[in-house]
């Protein structure tokens, strides 16, 4: 069968198959499951020609946007009235390279005339300052247009998005481990920092947000996974294949790339191509580049 794709506001969607039966083309329509954009992939040292961390996924007719790194909403300007039409966003810890582009999101979304609530996810301990950031950015949200629901976290529970969709965020110690260590830091903060995984129907999505240790997704591994998006900052990608060697992974993304490995894009993934041949593909996305399943 030979699968037909068509490009319309940054996104690419399966049209419609085409396949020979009896002698005769038959044309069929085909529903898209799942549409993933990379917008930006980079790690939190910054570079010309990489992005701060965010995600679009595209899922059951829901634009779901993880991580809000910027420049994230000239990103999204981009592609038509995704400012308009996204019900969620999930931030997975409050890094400024991950959540840095949000006031600037919020006021695109104004600017852009939305009017529908907008919910965003986040640790708890973030919503506090954040709100109160965003109030000292002359942006009250009283005059935004639309509502704002802020959710913190809670980890380990199953969040029905609606649309049969579902998020469950895990804790993990990366925050624990980066910052706790740094002067001046306080001790008494959570640090809370979490992974995430999406669901729906066949569809199941990790996002590894940034980790302490890759074994930390251990708990998510017991299921097939259709695709798994981790970073590769904070570890070595033998400690990552060592960590994947008995998952049933389908296509597995790196993306966050530490500086010595972010300049050797094509030997990492040849390694990992080795060290876990059982997985379809390994792919170092670019920014820009949209994934569909």
């Amino acid at each position: 069968m030979v699968f037909f794709s068509w490009a319309i506001l940054g996104f690419q969607q399966n049209l419609f198959s085409l396949a020979r039966k009896d002698g005769a083309l038959i044309f069929t329509l085909m529903a898209m499951s799942m549409t993933v954009s990379f917008l930006g992939t980079g790690s939190g040292a910054p570079t010309a020609d990489r992005f701060f961390s965010s995600t679009l996924l595209h899922l059951a007719q829901r634009h779901l946007l993880v991580d809000a790194g910027e420049p994230c909403v000239h990103l999204l300007k981009d592609r038509g009235d995704v400012l308009l039409e996204i019900s969620t966003i999930l931030i997975t810890h409050g890094h400024v390279d991950h959540i840095g582009g949000l006031p600037a999101l919020l006021q695109g979304c104004k600017l852009s005339g939305r009017t529908a609530l907008l919910e965003v996810y986040l640790p708890e301990e973030m919503i506090a300052p954040l709100r109160a950031w965003i109030s000292a950015l002359y942006l009250p949200e009283e005059g935004l247009g639309f509502p704002v629901n802020w959710i913190g976290w809670k980890n380990g529970v199953q969040i029905d998005l609606g649309d049969e969709i579902t998020v469950t965020a895990h804790r993990n110690g990366h925050l624990d481990t980066c910052y706790r260590e740094r002067p001046g830091a306080d001790s008494s903060r959570p640090c809370d920092s979490y992974f995430l995984k999406v669901e729906s129907g066949d569809c199941r999505v990790i996002f590894s947000g940034d980790l302490a240790s890759p074994q930390e997704l251990s708990p998510l591994l017991d299921r097939p996974i259709m695709l798994l998006i981790t970073e590769l900052a904070h570890f070595s990608p033998d400690e990552l294949a060592g960590a994947l060697q008995n998952a049933s992974v389908e296509t597995l993304c790196l993306v966050h790339l530490a500086d010595e490995y972010a300049g050797e894009r094509s030997e990492v993934k040849m390694q990992m191509e080795e060290l876990l041949p059982k997985i379809n593909d390994v792919i170092l996305p670019e920014d820009g580049e949209v994934l569909d399943f």
